[in-house]
């Protein structure tokens, strides 16, 4: 597929169809890396995050606001329970 370099800003770059986008999960991050032939584009995996309440007050109140949120977010995967009211989130 041939696509023209356009500007942006004070830099230059392409857009990338969405069929393309689709196919490798629509990533907010890409790694490029310059080869002989030109450039590799690939996904960045996301990262983990990991943080405790910091008192009993942040415990029980966190997990009573976002109770919904969380259970939501176990179902498809995003968020784990890695201890006693611990989290673990996968961005």
């Amino acid at each position: 597929m041939i696509r023209k370099i356009t500007r942006i800003g004070n830099s230059q770059g392409i857009i990338i169809p969405s069929a393309y986008l689709q196919e490798i999960g629509y990533p907010k991050t890409v790694e490029i890396t310059q080869t002989k032939g030109g450039l590799f584009i690939v996904p960045v995996a996301g990262k983990t995050i990991r943080r405790k309440p910091r008192n009993e007050d942040e415990t029980n109140g966190f997990y009573d606001l976002m109770k919904s949120k969380i259970e939501s977010n176990i179902n498809i995967g995003k968020t784990r329970w890695v201890g006693n009211r611990e989290m673990e989130r996968r961005l």
